[in-house]
Formats: C-alpha cells, structure tokens, sequence
C-alpha cells in the first residue's frame, strides 16, 4: 500500500492511498482497494451495489455519487492487465497529478 491522497481535477479527496499503478492494453489505471476510497461510490447504473463478485461481467462500473469519473470493480480476469478481482480501478487522468497537490496541503 502506498499512502499518498488522491484528488479529483476540482480538489475534492478520492482516496487516502492506493495499491499500485497497473499498466495495461488499455492504459494505465490506479489500483485500490474498497478501504482507501474516501467517497460514497454509486452503481453507474443507479440499481443498488452488488454486495459480492458477478462472475459473468468483467467489472462493475461505479461512479462517485453526484459525480460522472468512471471507477471499475474488477469482477474477473482480463488477458490484457493484471487487474485484481475485488480491487477498484480509476484512470490517472480523473485525477490531479501529484505536483499539483501541494498547493492543497
């Protein structure tokens, strides 16, 4: 686990650590897990939570309520990432880099 916050483009805390940075086929995404995430996540479907992995999808997308980032719940393997079942993934590009964080503390 890293500790390090992650902030959205507008400032508001995402997240008070991550896992790792999982590069794959279809970019480079931040792994964390359910206890890092600092927001009330919402179906992207507005339909209640899965409380547990569905095993015929390969995600299930979440968004932050009130809030359109794009946030995956890994629910199977892929062939193109090593991409955790169970751990939440969001792009990089949701978030403000690092550099740009200071001026929050």
């Amino acid at each position: 686990m890293i500790k390090r916050n992650l902030y959205f483009k507008d400032g508001i805390l995402f997240a008070d650590a991550y896992e790792r940075v999982v590069h794959g086929g279809r970019g480079d995404f931040i792994e964390l897990s359910e206890s890092h995430i600092k927001i009330i996540l919402e179906y992207k479907f507005k339909k209640e939570l899965p409380t547990n992995v569905i095993e015929s999808f390969y995600y299930v997308w979440l968004q932050p309520k009130d809030r359109n980032e794009k946030i995956y719940m890994q629910q199977r393997a892929v062939k193109y990432a090593d991409y955790k079942i169970g751990f939440y993934y969001i792009s990089p590009n949701f978030l403000l880099p690092f550099d740009e964080c200071k001026e929050l503390f």
